[in-house]
């Protein structure tokens, strides 16, 4: 490994790393625009200049194309780096707008970032001798661009080529001309083009949905993972309920990628990024329903579970164990299954009961991140094996069962059954069944027809863990209170429970996690601590590597 000083300060690096990289280890950024780690180096920027020192020897050497050496000598701040980084500043922002108060990346910005630290120069361009390019493009059907804010990085060009491989960027024209477009008769419009807006430096890649909507200064952060599909891309939440004078039902702004190697680097697909509309839809289950009194009565929790426990007990007096179906998710997160394992199969010995329904809804699967499974911890479910023993049916079997009116009771997670169901069986359903419980966070068909209903809290209002296809165990976090009444689903099992005889009387979620990891041996010496921010892989599973881009580096996130 190359030992180096950078600003006096000894590192040891791995080989092959590049300048930029090595003084991160240390805490030190070296400004740069056209670098990305996920990218290959085209070193056009030139803001990454810093003094090296080999063998007695000084020169100038931009950090993104330089590898570490034994025993070099590495300055990046010195007043001739200053210097030459002023100059490269005062030649971005010549004919760069000043629309600074009215940009989506104000207080993010690269450009605003150094000249701040290094510029604070008066132009030498006047306004009326600005060059003006295209401003306010529509080019697909998630970004704007703004030409006259692009300073020609090209990283969405490479990102558009190298990763997706789709290509409809480009720099077109020659010397002050050069702008940034699209291929003529291409849209930006693959399944990742959100990326080209995170990894833009300056504002010339905005987004769609998030144009004008909030300064990202009110919002707050906070980590946690994607639920769209089995692969669990780690993610920010960027919220803000403060100031909801423009959409006050809007509390998440928007979804960011976070860097995790193991799982999706630094990108995120589009279907994920935008997923978080369903948290505040319109269409939300804020309370608890009761449909079968038709009087506008809202019930309370209890009341519902009161009810459900009564139903489900006296089914299983009359008719058995075999009356009582339970249409569970893998979409739950490992505490809401542990929670449903240890009532329904532990206490109550329910013989029809699964957790894999639906699993014939793929979505599209690519080579980059996307999953076909759209369910995010069908691999958990997998792991504690829930299923009955014995003869119990399961999936379709059991939804067509349920129709020509076999249980006298069924629960029911998440599942939308009117779009699973023709009208005509869907009314069968009803009509068979003695008692329907719902448990979802969205009205649809079978909300309506449900006798009782109990609100869930979304993934960004609880604390959560989901194991992904690889085996990966990461848990989401919780940024702000449910919509009105809505609970976790492992919080209304551990009340059902209690009702029906459980000794079950979990505090947090962590606490159900570690008694988790003390029951099922894929989750063996796992703790929630243990989880950390990127996951720790099942003791059932090898730890493979996912990588898109090829790199030595040890690289974080941007």
């Amino acid at each position: 490994m190359p030992w180096l000083e950078i600003d006096g300060k000894p590192v040891d690096v791995p080989a092959g790393m590049n300048l930029i990289e090595a003084a991160r280890l240390l805490n030190v950024e070296i400004p740069h625009y056209c670098y990305h780690a996920g990218l290959t180096v085209v070193g056009s920027c030139r803001m990454c200049q810093v003094e090296v020192e080999i063998g007695g020897r000084k020169s100038i050497a931009i950090g993104c194309n330089t590898k570490a050496a034994d025993g070099m000598k590495v300055t990046t701040k010195s007043k001739a780096v200053f210097k030459l980084r002023r100059s490269i500043l005062e030649f971005y922002l010549q004919h760069h707008p000043l629309d600074c108060p009215i940009c989506d990346d104000a207080g993010e910005c690269d450009l605003q970032n150094y000249y701040m630290s290094h510029g604070l120069h008066d132009s030498r361009v006047a306004l009326d001798e600005k060059k003006h390019k295209h401003k306010v493009m529509d080019v697909g059907p998630t970004v704007v661009l703004d030409s006259e804010r692009c300073v020609l990085c090209s990283r969405c060009i490479r990102f558009c080529r190298e990763i997706t491989g789709t290509a409809e960027l480009g720099i077109f024209n020659h010397g002050r001309d050069n702008e940034l477009l699209t291929v003529p008769g291409k849209q930006l419009d693959n399944d990742y083009s959100g990326c080209v807006v995170d990894i833009c430096p300056v504002g010339a890649l905005t987004d769609k949905d998030f144009r004008f909507k909030r300064r990202v200064w009110y919002m707050k952060r906070t980590a946690s993972v994607c639920t769209g599909c089995s692969r669990g891309c780690n993610v920010f939440v960027d919220w803000e309920i403060d100031r909801r004078y423009k959409d006050p039902e809007r509390r998440i702004q928007r979804l960011k990628p976070r860097y995790n190697r193991m799982v999706n680097e630094w990108w995120m697909c589009d279907q994920g990024r935008y997923s978080y509309h369903a948290v505040d839809a319109p269409n939300r289950i804020s309370t608890p329903r009761v449909n079968v009194q038709g009087n506008g009565h809202v019930p309370s929790t209890d009341e519902v579970l009161t009810r459900a426990a009564d139903k489900i007990q006296s089914a299983l007096k009359r008719q058995g164990a075999g009356s009582v179906a339970v249409l569970a998710t893998s979409a739950s997160s490992n505490e809401d299954l542990f929670l449903l394992n240890r009532l329904f199969i532990d206490k109550l010995k329910v013989q029809n009961i699964d957790t894999t329904f639906g699993f014939e809804k793929l979505g599209k699967q690519d080579e980059i991140l996307k999953r076909a499974d759209l369910t995010p911890n069908r691999r958990g479910a997998l792991e504690m094996q829930i299923k009955p023993s014995g003869d119990g049916q399961s999936g379709d079997d059991l939804l067509a069962a349920a129709v020509e009116g076999e249980f006298d009771v069924l629960v029911v997670v998440r599942h939308d059954l009117s779009a699973a169901l023709s009208e005509r069986d869907l009314t069968k359903l009803r009509k068979n069944t003695g008692y329907i419980l719902y448990l979802a966070s969205h009205d649809n068909g079978l909300s309506a027809i449900a006798d009782d209903v109990l609100p869930l809290a979304m993934w960004a209002e609880r604390e959560a863990s989901y194991t992904n296809f690889q085996g990966r165990v990461q848990r989401t976090r919780k940024p702000f209170e449910p919509r009105g009444m809505a609970l976790p689903e492992w919080e209304l099992w551990q009340l059902l429970g209690q009702k029906l005889g459980l000794a079950a009387s979990y505090d947090s979620v962590p606490a159900v996690f570690d008694a988790l990891g003390a029951t099922f041996e894929g989750y063996k010496g796992l703790t929630w601590d243990s989880l950390g921010n990127s996951g720790k892989m099942l003791i059932t599973a090898p730890d493979p590597v996912y990588k898109k881009v090829q790199t030595s580096q040890p690289l974080p996130a941007y």
